[in-house]
């Protein structure tokens, strides 16, 4: 079975973080009952084709491995885009 092509939005800091994503950041920070930071990097993901987004907190991932694996536990999905995943690894290395 295929799985879902998962798509960056952007990369942004709490503050920087347009207010169309705010909702779905919310409910992360619930779920996984967080405190941001000011510098927290958080990653805006999209599932094609949907109006599904998923919130990554990058800080709390070592590599895009990491990454991959909780895409496909959570959203039965894949990053295929190659810009994507070069954007998330520098992000993740800086």
């Amino acid at each position: 079975m295929e799985k879902f092509i998962v798509e960056l939005i952007g990369v942004f800091t709490k503050k920087d973080l347009p207010e169309d994503y705010q909702q779905f950041l919310d409910f992360r920070v619930n779920i996984e009952n967080k405190e941001l930071t000011d510098k927290e990097k958080i990653a805006v993901l999209r599932i094609k084709n949907t109006t599904s987004y998923h919130i990554l907190f990058l800080n709390d991932y070592a590599s895009m491995d990491e990454i991959d694996k909780e895409i496909e536990e959570s959203l039965d999905g894949k990053i295929y885009n190659f810009n994507t995943r070069k954007i998330l690894e520098g992000h993740l290395n800086a």
